[in-house]
C-alpha cells in the first residue's frame, strides 16, 4: 500500500556506512602464505578495494581479517584452476555475503553503503531562500 511508510523506516533503519580515509586492515602479505605464489592482480585488486571500502569498517577483529585473507586465497585458487570450480564458486559466493560484498548482501545484512550522490538532498543547486536559525533570530531582533 502506497503511504504506509513501511519501507522507508526499514531503509532509515540501516546502518549507512562510508568509505574509510585510509585503507582498514592488514595489507595483503607480498606472496601466498599457503605456496609462496604471486598473488594474481585480480586478487590483490580485490583485497585492496575491500580495504577501501565502507565495508571494511565492519572488520573490526583480526579474525575478521584472517576471514578475507582465506577468502582471498579461495578467490586465487578459483582465477586458476580449471577443475573444481564449481565448489570454489560456491564457497566464494557464501564468503563474500557474510562479508556484504554484495548489494543483496549488504541488504541481507542490514546495512548498506552510499552511492556517490545518496547524500545529497536534491537536484536543486540554486539559492534557497532557507536561512539558519540563528540568521532568523538576528533579522527578527533588527526590526523588532
Amino acid at each position: 500500500m502506497a503511504g504506509n511508510g513501511r519501507r522507508a523506516s526499514k531503509i532509515a533503519a540501516m546502518p549507512l556506512l562510508s568509505s574509510p580515509e585510509e585503507p582498514v586492515g592488514p595489507e595483503l602479505p607480498d606472496v601466498r602464505p599457503d605456496t609462496g605464489d604471486e598473488w594474481l592482480p585480480v586478487t590483490r585488486r580485490w583485497y585492496e578495494d575491500l580495504r577501501r571500502s565502507p565495508l571494511a569498517q565492519r572488520m573490526g577483529v583480526g579474525p575478521d581479517w584472517d576471514f578475507v585473507l582465506d577468502t582471498a586465497l579461495l578467490k586465487d585458487d578459483f582465477k586458476r584452476s580449471r577443475k573444481g570450480r564449481a565448489i570454489l564458486a560456491a564457497e566464494i559466493r557464501q564468503r563474500e555475503a557474510m562479508i556484504g560484498v554484495t548489494p543483496k548482501a549488504r541488504n541481507d545484512l542490514k546495512f548498506d553503503a552510499p552511492q556517490a550522490n545518496d547524500l545529497k538532498a536534491s537536484s536543486y543547486s540554486g539559492s534557497s531562500n532557507v536561512i539558519s536559525m540563528e540568521e532568523a533570530r538576528r533579522q527578527r531582533r533588527a526590526v523588532g
